[in-house]
């Protein structure tokens, strides 16, 4: 009896101590999961109190500025035929005259064979020294007043009476200045075998080649002026007035609206300055619309946030409408705001 009691007792205890052991290793494992999360975790993230925005009064709210934007293609504002006021042989051509090049004002263009042309400024030089002798000559008889005889011999000029020397003396000094006109105009055509142009030009295209006989008035090629170019943009006949656009009879430096001018080359938006100049006084009957002409100075100019602006590049001009209390589209449509 004693055995069997004290064997039951021994089994309870046994399974007591399991019981226990397995509530610890819960504990133990639940515990371990806390740590990992909060290592996990990190820190809890800390409350930031916002500070309150400060609300400008009415009185120093800006007013809103409502620009008008419009499209435009680039052009040139001069474009020239390079044309020879002379015939001949092409004997140069400048390295620069190809589409794309660039030439300097008052560089050699092209070239037509002088030759010539020199020769013909020699012949003329020739009859106006003979032209000069004859009326010194002349003026030499008319001073002896030789009076011996009235022979009518134009060849003894000598023996002639003054009434008829002081005529034979005009007529000499009248070849003398028609002689000195021919030799001014063999020297203007020497001087025309040389092409130049008085300012910068971007040449568009080229005709001529050395060695080419070139016609008089032919043209050899096309270039435009980069002094200046020019972009028509369409506009609303009520944001004309907005625009500023120089009116007649106004100081032109005084009137000119400044704007931008944007177009996105080589895959960044790039802005040069210009000026509205005039209106083009031409209405579009399909759209109502006329146009204002925007100048660009020294377009061809490169800088470090820009490249040169082109003619034929497609751009957008914003100009300076004025303030207004109210939102863009409170104003007239001029193609876009």
């Amino acid at each position: 009896m004693s055995t069997d009691t004290t064997q039951g007792r021994e089994r309870r205890e046994d399974r007591s101590g399991r019981v226990m052991r397995i509530v610890l290793g819960l504990f133990a494992l639940a515990a371990a999961v806390l740590a990992a999360i909060f290592l996990v975790r990190g820190e809890p993230p800390q409350k930031v109190v916002a500070e309150p925005q400060r609300v400008m009064p009415p009185s120093d709210v800006p007013e809103k500025l409502d620009a008008i934007r419009g499209r435009g293609v680039v052009a040139p504002k001069a474009r020239i035929e390079m044309m020879p006021e002379v015939a001949g042989k092409v004997v140069y051509v400048h390295s620069q005259l190809h589409a794309g090049g660039l030439i300097q004002a008052n560089e050699r263009i092209a070239e037509i064979d002088p030759s010539g042309y020199e020769l013909a400024v020699r012949r003329a030089q020739a009859v106006v020294d003979e032209a000069r002798a004859k009326v010194d000559l002349d003026r030499g008889a008319a001073g002896l007043r030789q009076l011996q005889g009235w022979s009518l011999d134009v060849e003894d000029k000598a023996t002639l009476p003054a009434i008829l020397q002081e005529p034979l003396v005009r007529q000499a000094e009248a070849a003398l200045e028609s002689a000195k006109a021919e030799l001014a105009m063999a020297e203007l055509n020497l001087s025309r075998t040389s092409v130049v142009l008085p300012y910068d030009v971007l040449i568009a295209g080229q005709t001529v080649s050395l060695g080419q006989y070139a016609d008089a008035g032919r043209s050899l090629g096309v270039a435009y002026g980069t002094d200046a170019f020019e972009i028509e943009v369409p506009v609303s006949s009520e944001d004309l007035s907005r625009i500023g656009v120089p009116e007649s009879g106004q100081e032109r430096e005084q009137t000119q609206a400044t704007v931008e001018v944007r177009a996105v080359w080589a895959g960044r938006e790039c802005v040069w300055s210009g000026k509205v100049v005039r209106a083009t006084n031409k209405v579009d009957p399909a759209t109502g619309m006329t146009s204002v002409v925007v100048e660009v100075s020294q377009p061809m100019e490169i800088a470090a946030d820009r490249p040169a602006l082109l003619p034929g590049m497609a751009v957008e001009v914003y100009f300076d409408g004025g303030r207004t209390a109210g939102g863009p589209d409170d104003a007239g449509n001029v193609g876009e705001r």
